[in-house]
């Protein structure tokens, strides 16, 4: 009965705004009213691509946000970590004209290049690792934190066990040394623990060798930590090498197929995830509504130049393990919608 009245209720409105000359019509927007209201638009990716798997969950994050507004997209930089293809990469994104860009921030080289795009009329919101710039927010975990974190989940899986943590990471990569140094922070005041660094230069084979290397110097190893999925993945081949499955814990990150495995297998305890399908998905729907105005601080946030965004935005790692990671297993679905 109550639902009869409620819509009889709403038809009432609806009739009587009609006969007083309304225009209720006009103010409501249809399903295709809100799925073309990005027609025209489009949004660039840019990072360094040398991970693909990594960046499926990023790229679906964009899609699926393009998708509802009707909007195009494309990704774009190149395979390795080359500052200055980065840079030529986002000059590309300014002279295409793009909407906006989603940086995946790697390199504070780029810096500049993002200041040159927003001065430029292009917005850019970075995730990943925030770089200072002009940039209208970014979202990610921050990298300490994810390293407090995974120092923290390793206390508490030792629980009180001593001997040696070994943390695996790629020196050269500014975002893992503050992942390590998170992880330092809090292994280092627990007595009984010492903790001792590998480089693996980002590379599976080389994590596999230099932590294989550690196993040996330090017999004592309770813990090892791989700041990177080539980190985890090479630590769990370095301990079957010396058949201590499941005598060493072992923390890994993100959410490759490789890691999903090892946990499965029990090789690996947990992995925490960086959150890239949200942080994209908002990235985009932000830049959206900032470049049309919908962002009603003030009337006129765009000509006053009011940036009407949260400066940073900390989007937490999530933390798969044998719980939940069948759950991870599907890939994530997307498609490239612009050309470069």
């Amino acid at each position: 009965m109550k639902k009869v009245t409620v819509i009889m209720f709403v038809l009432i409105i609806g009739l009587t705004l009609t006969a007083c000359g309304g225009r209720q019509t006009s103010s409501v927007s249809t399903d295709a009213d809100s799925a073309n209201r990005g027609a025209g638009e489009t949004y660039a990716v840019v990072a360094s691509l040398g991970q693909p798997e990594f960046f499926d969950a990023l790229k679906s994050g964009v899609y699926t946000a393009c998708e509802e507004i009707g909007a195009a997209w494309y990704i774009t930089g190149p395979q390795d970590m080359e500052p200055d293809r980065l840079v030529q990469a986002i000059d590309q994104a300014v002279s295409n004209n793009v909407t906006g860009i989603i940086l995946h921030g790697q390199m504070p080289e780029t810096a500049e290049a993002i200041n040159n795009a927003v001065d430029a009329g292009v917005p850019v919101i970075i995730v990943n690792t925030d770089i200072p710039s002009k940039r209208l927010s970014f979202l990610g975990c921050g990298p300490y934190q994810v390293g407090y974190d995974m120092g923290t989940k390793m206390v508490e899986i030792l629980n009180g066990k001593a001997g040696t943590v070994v943390v695996s990471f790629a020196i050269a990569h500014p975002s893992s040394i503050e992942i390590a140094e998170g992880i330092h922070d809090v292994l280092e005041r627990l007595p009984g623990i010492r903790v001792v660094d590998v480089d693996d230069t980002a590379d599976a084979n080389i994590a596999a060798t230099n932590n294989g290397a550690a196993l040996q110097a330090y017999p004592d190893v309770v813990g090892m930590i791989g700041v990177m999925a080539y980190s985890s993945v090479g630590i769990c081949t370095a301990i079957r090498e010396v058949d201590k499955i499941g005598q060493i814990v072992v923390i890994g990150r993100d959410r490759d197929a490789a890691t999903l495995e090892l946990i499965e297998n029990g090789e690996m305890a947990a992995s925490y995830a960086q959150n890239s399908f949200v942080e994209a998905y908002i990235a985009t729907m932000w830049l959206h509504d900032y470049v049309n105005g919908n962002l009603k601080v003030i009337d006129d946030y765009l000509g006053a130049k009011v940036n009407p965004l949260p400066k940073v935005v900390d989007s937490g790692s999530i933390i798969i393990d044998k719980s939940n990671y069948k759950q991870f297993m599907e890939p994530y679905k997307y498609v490239v919608t612009a050309r470069n």
